[in-house]
């Protein structure tokens, strides 16, 4: 299994590099990713504004940079990840506020790192998807071991370019499938 999830990894990376319009494209995935968190908002009733776990785009992946910015206009509480070890944190991101260097040269927000179970929605990258929701990432487990540690109620959104959809991939037990997968093909 492991030499199948590393051809689909590079696979995807190599497609991914070859996209020409990946920021026209990431703003196609933001502007259904915003609606999709304000109807969550509207339904779970959340006190307080939405507390929204997104990420920072590097290399090849959506460029999230319109999104952190839509997200903060939409009035939600905006988290970003930091690595902390062999494990991700949740942390608080303001608008202008900087991010430093991380693990793996990804930038990551300073600051206290919050509690997992107060977060609503996850916003997850990733290098392949199916419909249904199953991930795969890069590898380092990361966001299979966070996601265990948010609230059962938390809504998790993963986003990809519509040529990461397959129709499957391989699983193992320790894979957390999303709930709702979103790509930057026409919503209907």
């Amino acid at each position: 299994m492991d030499e199948t999830k590393h051809a689909i990894r590079r696979e995807m990376r190599r497609m991914r590099k070859e996209l020409p319009d990946r920021h026209h494209r990431s703003e196609q995935i933001w502007a259904a990713v915003v609606p999709a968190c304000r109807d969550f908002a509207t339904r779970v009733r959340t006190p307080g504004p939405l507390r929204v776990l997104a990420f920072v785009g590097v290399g090849s992946e959506p460029d999230t940079g319109g999104l952190i910015d839509a997200l903060h206009a939409a009035g939600f509480s905006v988290l970003l990840p930091r690595v902390e070890g062999d494990e991700m944190v949740a942390v608080g991101h303001g608008p202008g506020r900087d991010l430093v260097p991380g693990a793996f040269g990804i930038p990551e927000p300073a600051g206290t790192a919050v509690d997992p179970v107060v977060i609503d929605v996850v916003i997850v990258p990733g290098l392949a998807f199916t419909v249904d929701g199953s991930r795969l990432g890069q590898g380092g487990g990361f966001y299979d071991r966070f996601l265990p540690t948010v609230r059962g109620a938390c809504l998790t959104i993963g986003v990809c370019f519509s040529e990461q959809i397959r129709d499957d991939l391989p699983s193992e037990e320790h894979d957390r499938k999303v709930d709702l997968v979103i790509t930057d093909a026409v919503q209907e």
